[in-house]
């Protein structure tokens, strides 16, 4: 055999091997054992977002999510092909009074899902913003509070309750959209709802 037939041999193996590395080394998600199949936006790109919003984070599933948008940036959130715009702040904070309007008025859709604070990290709300998120031609969407952390904080909630996502892995994706501030509400609010659901394993996080 020369030496070129036996590189040639050589080569789907090498590839074999590269491919089962790179599988090994890929990182493991944290699921509950259930039938449904997580569809939560674990995935963050690094890529800068198109729009800067305040401390703005993109999932590749179409979100872009973080705090509130300057006046400015409606134009470039629809011109870079956005569909929605959720809004979790409340009637009693200070923010742009002509956010629908202007919305609206570009051929987006405007939502207004007020969450106030750890509070308003409920079942309840998580359900809504996932009805919300769910319905059609809704996506790309940008989802935002004040600074992003109830925006992320809710969606890591959502992830929990409607997707399934484990308790460790919700924490992780709304970390990893920006929360910092409400991660002990977050635990509290994931440990009450496995309290009271048999079906839920939070072992994780006791």
């Amino acid at each position: 055999m020369t030496p070129i037939t036996a590189m040639y041999r050589a080569l789907p193996l090498a590839y074999f091997s590269l491919a089962v590395g790179w599988v090994s080394t890929a990182p493991i998600a944290h699921a509950d054992p259930s039938p449904e199949k997580p569809t939560a936006p674990t995935q963050i790109s690094q890529t800068p977002p198109l729009v800067p919003i305040p401390n703005a984070r993109v999932s590749e599933e179409g979100l872009l999510v973080g705090g509130q948008p300057l006046p400015e940036h409606f134009r470039a959130i629809q011109e870079a092909g956005y569909r929605m715009v959720v809004s979790l702040r409340t009637a009693s904070e200070k923010r742009d009074e002509g956010e629908r309007a202007a919305v609206e008025r570009l051929g987006m859709k405007f939502v207004s899902l007020p969450v106030p604070g750890p509070s308003g990290l409920t079942e309840e709300n998580a359900r809504a913003l996932s009805k919300v998120l769910s319905e059609r031609d809704v996506l790309p969407a940008v989802v935002h509070c004040s600074v992003g952390e109830r925006a992320a904080a809710l969606l890591g909630l959502e992830a929990f309750v409607v997707d399934r996502l484990s308790a460790l892995g919700a924490i992780d994706l709304a970390k990893r959209l920006g929360m910092k501030k409400l991660e002990k509400p977050l635990r509290e609010r994931i440990l009450e709802i496995c309290e009271a659901d048999a079906s839920r394993n939070c072992e994780e996080l006791k």
